[in-house]
């Protein structure tokens, strides 16, 4: 950021214990966790970018979609939070639905439904996380035109952890597919959010060319 702020005491012990939590020898939190955390960051530099400029009377005519804005990557960000924890819970759920007992037949059946609920869980998590995450590249895109300059690098950081976070959640959502019964359903899926980490590919790029003009 190139905008001077009040100097912060200890602020490398503000980010709390998550990259712990992450280090640990444990499937959870994982990448799916990592990429929603991305994707909080990057609406919470858009949030930033926004409260710099609104009050400038060189940006009164952006003020009220300034505003809207904010209001937009503050909901997104507090769902982005949220699906940190959910990534992990969907993650826990599918090991729990492999462990079930098999063997009778009806355990077998009830196994094998039970895996395809957490499956489908766990597909529907992290390509809800993919798009949350596009939902702030968009704004931090539009923003990148109307916010001040003295902000775009923290915008374009922001865009690249945006898409950062939607290809990172697109990994889990296709290793994912892979296990589902429905395979019609599987595929659609498949062609969205490869559709979505293209197109956030592309607007991230663009708000780096921003940055350099």
């Amino acid at each position: 950021m190139s905008e001077p702020v009040g100097e912060t005491p200890n602020l490398s012990d503000s980010i709390g214990s998550f990259a712990e939590l992450v280090a640990a020898g444990t499937p959870t939190p994982g990448g799916g966790s990592v990429a929603a955390y991305c994707g909080v960051l990057a609406a919470s530099l858009g949030q930033m970018m926004c409260n710099i400029t609104i009050g400038k009377p060189k940006y009164a005519a952006a003020e009220s979609r300034l505003k809207e804005i904010t209001d937009q990557l503050e909901q997104l960000g507090g769902r982005l939070r949220e699906l940190i924890a959910d990534d992990a819970a969907s993650f826990d759920a599918v090991l729990a639905a492999y462990r079930l007992p098999k063997e009778t037949d009806d355990e077998k059946a009830k196994r094998a439904e039970q895996i395809q609920i957490a499956m489908q869980r766990a597909v529907d998590v992290p390509f809800e996380t993919a798009r949350r995450s596009f939902d702030v590249l968009k704004l931090l895109s539009e923003l990148a035109d109307i916010g001040t300059p003295s902000a775009l690098s923290d915008i374009a950081v922001g865009a690249q952890l945006a898409q950062v976070a939607t290809r990172g959640a697109s990994y889990n959502v296709n290793v994912n597919l892979n296990s589902l019964s429905d395979r019609e359903l599987a595929e659609k899926t498949r062609s969205e959010i490869d559709a979505m980490v293209h197109q956030g590919s592309t607007i991230a790029s663009e708000v780096s060319r921003k940055l350099k003009t």
